[in-house]
């Protein structure tokens, strides 16, 4: 890999070559609403891309909800270059290339109206400034996941780490056990506020983040946050993210059909 020249794609060059490959490999792209950068008079679309729409084992992937956590959207666009590699025929898969187009633009954590996007309740549906948030809950709100990961980066980290809803799943050693081969995992007892398992994983908890409605609603049987160094190279971040992707590839699966799948990880 290599992203010199993709640090400097804009929220629309990104979507473009979204879009392109997306009609290449025939992907379905959805528009799911509009966010508006006032101070500029631009206009974002917000999409969300299905691949396998027949496939009943539905995979969800979240990026972009912060503008300077770049990885993660950067990962979708490897994805969708190497579909062969990273996509299983028989799962559907729903993915959010970028919550937050205007803070994607501004590289920076909030976006434009300078308000912090994760966090999807009741206030903030009824709040004008969270339109990208209300656009993505109308887009999920009657759909239910095998899985739901959700690729995060903690800017001033050298160091993985993750958080989960449920203890003892197999999947989260796994996904630490991927990170060990790129990167040192951060073992503190607290982790931004919050108790860690002091392996790299932060267990339960309720924030009102995304990720957290979406558990609570049960709306993906298990979701995972992930939280990629951002103070390592970037090929290694978007590698870690895609491996990631695999790894949930093989579990859901091997969930599915425990006789026929084994789960290599």
């Amino acid at each position: 890999m290599n992203n010199e020249k993709l640090k400097t794609y804009s929220y629309d060059k990104l979507i473009f070559e979204l879009i392109k490959l997306s009609r290449l490999h025939k992907f379905k792209a959805k528009l799911i609403g509009y966010e508006k950068f006032e101070n500029i008079k631009a206009v974002y679309p917000l999409y969300r891309f299905t691949i396998n729409p027949k496939a009943k084992i539905i995979f969800g992937i979240v990026t972009g909800i912060h503008g300077d956590e770049i990885a993660g959207p950067l990962s979708i666009y490897y994805l969708f270059k190497k579909q062969k590699k990273y996509f299983n025929k028989k799962i559907c898969y729903y993915i959010y290339p970028t919550i937050s187009p205007t803070a994607y633009d501004l590289k920076r954590r909030y976006d434009d109206d300078n308000v912090e996007l994760n966090t999807l309740n009741k206030r903030t549906l009824k709040n004008y400034k969270y339109h990208e948030i209300k656009s993505f809950y109308l887009d999920v709100k009657n759909k239910k996941f095998d899985a739901i990961i959700s690729l995060h980066e903690d800017v001033k980290q050298k160091k993985f780490y993750a958080y989960i809803n449920q203890e003892n799943n197999e999947v989260y050693k796994k996904i630490i056990n991927n990170a060990t081969k790129h990167c040192g995992i951060l073992k503190k007892k607290i982790i931004d506020k919050r108790v860690s398992n002091q392996k790299g994983v932060i267990i339960g908890g309720h924030d009102q983040t995304i990720e957290d409605w979406l558990f609570c609603h049960k709306k993906p049987k298990i979701c995972i946050t992930t939280e990629t160094p951002g103070k390592i190279n970037l090929d290694t971040r978007i590698e870690i993210n895609l491996n990631n992707i695999k790894l949930l590839n093989n579990y859901i699966l091997k969930m599915k059909n425990p006789a026929r799948h084994k789960w290599t990880g």
